[in-house]
Parts: C-alpha cells; structure tokens; sequence
C-alpha cells in the first residue's frame, strides 16, 4: 500500500513542476480547478493529474446517499492524497459521469447567463468594493479577482518567504517577490472565475500575464502559489454562483 501511495505523492510532484512550466499546462489546470473550486489546491491537482476532464467530483458516500446516484461498475476512483505528512494515506472520489441516477434525476450545474450579470456584478461588488471603470461583465470580473487578492496576499506571502529556498525566486527581494506572486495570482484566479463562468479566459489573458510562472519552480513554492490561487478564487466563484443558484430559482418558481 505503502508504494502505491508513493506513486501518487511522485505523480503530484511531478505534475506540480509541469503544470508551471509551461504557462499553456497551467491554463489547463486552471481550466479543471475552475470547475472544481470547492476542492483545495492539492486535490485540484490529483483530479487534474488522473482526470482532467472532470466536472463534479464526491465521494462514493456522497453520491450512494445524499445524491442518490450509484456509481457504475468499473468506473475507477480519482485518488486523493490526504495527511501531506508521512505516512500519507489515500481517498477517492468519483466525477459525476462516472455515475448514473437511482430514479432518473438530473443533477445540474449552476451556469452563468447574461440576464444573471447585473445581479451577479451587484452581489460581487457588495462583498469586495465597487468597480466603476470596467466595460463589462468579464472585465468587472478581473477587476473583482484583483481585489480579492489585494485583501488576501499578506498570509500567502509570508509563506512564500518561508518556502523560496531552492527556487528561482530565491533572490528576490521582499518587493519584487510580492510584484512576482501578486502578478500570478491576479491573472490565474481571474481567468479561474471567467472560466468558471462561462467565458473565454484565453480572449483576456496570454503569455506575457504569467510571465512570473516559471519561476515557481519548486513543489514548495508551487504549493504555496496553488494554495492561494484555489483559495482566493473559491471566495469569489462562490458568490458568484450562490447569487446565480438564487437567480435560477426566482425562474423556476
């Protein structure tokens, strides 16, 4: 067991390492993540290494039980690596195609429509500050994801202080480092909420927004970058979907 578990910890290590260096690898991570913001960074990244293409991702419990849906006979479990410290263990969940309904319920997903944009744009404003100068609904959007991290860099930095040994952003003074990490994380947990949206993040982001990618090129630096990336992102995506979820039942009722 011991080794199986081993080759999954590798699988994230290496995974890790590919997906910064080269910015295209970690635009499709972030593409995944976006679908799975409600998973820390470190399971986001097992998903992404085994399965991609996921979409909705649960335990065999949560999907038997609370979602009444079984999972088919031979769909294989994404595994996750929980307890990061020695010994590590091992749990899987399951993507909803690899599940079928009880009772021929569909399950959907909460989807962003231009009808929902005002009240989307109000909901997001009142939680992170008002934006006057955007032109529309994804710029207003990038705008929003900048500021949430402005309000949440501080702890993320200090960790990455700590961990930036061995790494390209060893030498970098406390300014530049913070410019290094800000300038990332603005642009992925942006293009992570366009994403997520329904937009195309590639109309509004190439090379030159993750030109400081690479040099976060240690597991402990990346770790760091993924976690804040995932975190930040998850609070805004978040508000966007519980004001889109309210907007989807005012239609049905």
């Amino acid at each position: 067991m011991q080794t199986k578990v081993q080759a999954y910890v590798q699988l994230a290590d290496e995974t890790a390492l590919k997906i910064t260096g080269n910015y295209l690898d970690w635009l499709s991570f972030l593409t995944t993540a976006s679908r799975l913001y409600k998973y820390p960074y470190h399971d986001q990244l097992m998903i992404y290494a085994q399965r991609p293409d996921a979409s909705a991702c649960a335990a065999y419990e949560l999907w038997n039980g609370t979602m009444h849906r079984y999972i088919r006979r031979g769909a294989k479990g994404i595994a996750l690596l929980i307890d990061r410290d020695v010994p590590y263990k091992l749990r899987h969940v399951f993507d909803i195609s690899d599940t079928n309904s009880r009772a021929g319920r569909n399950i959907t997903l909460w989807q962003m429509k231009p009808e929902y944009e005002q009240p989307v744009s109000e909901s997001l404003q009142a939680s992170f500050g008002d934006v006057t100068e955007s032109k529309d609904f994804p710029h207003l959007l990038i705008d929003i994801s900048g500021y949430a991290v402005e309000d949440n860099l501080s702890d993320y930095l200090t960790e990455l202080n700590v961990v930036k040994a061995g790494s390209f952003l060893e030498e970098l003074d406390d300014t530049s480092l913070e410019a290094w990490l800000k300038t990332t994380l603005k642009s992925s947990v942006a293009f992570m909420a366009l994403s997520r949206a329904g937009y195309e993040p590639r109309q509004y982001f190439d090379r030159e927004d993750f030109s400081h990618l690479f040099d976060f090129n240690t597991v402990e630096v990346i770790s760091v970058l993924g976690a804040a990336v995932s975190d930040i992102s998850e609070m805004v995506i978040r508000e966007m979907g519980e004001t889109v979820k309210e907007m989807e039942k005012e239609e049905k009722r």
